[in-house]
């Protein structure tokens, strides 16, 4: 019985240790909508289309950068107490015209 035991806590542990590797949500907004995967083996986040860029977690808060030609983005993900679900901004910051513009995104987990 404890042989049991022991190997189904083993099981469910690897289990949910592959399934929290990477976490992929879709997120929606007025202006559009995406996915963003979270890799956090290799510290990645992917929005969209895009290239892997490197993150950094503050409490519940993770935080990127991005860039396009003339603009540079600022990404602050909130994710909700069980994960499933956070709220996406995103600062857009315009080099040449120092114009910034927030954008707000409702985001939930799926598989």
């Amino acid at each position: 019985m404890r042989y049991l035991f022991t190997t189904s806590l083993l099981i469910l542990y690897i289990i949910s240790s592959a399934n929290a590797e990477t976490s992929k949500y879709f997120c929606t907004g007025e202006v559009n909508q995406f996915f963003i995967s979270i890799n956090t083996k290799k510290k990645t986040i992917i929005t969209g289309s895009s290239n892997p860029k490197k993150y950094w977690v503050k409490d519940n808060y993770t935080f990127w950068h991005s860039a396009s030609k003339y603009s540079v983005y600022e990404y602050t993900f909130k994710k909700s107490y069980n994960r499933l679900s956070g709220i996406l901004k995103v600062k857009s910051h315009h080099l040449v015209t120092s114009q910034e513009e927030w954008f707000d995104y409702r985001c939930s987990i799926t598989k």
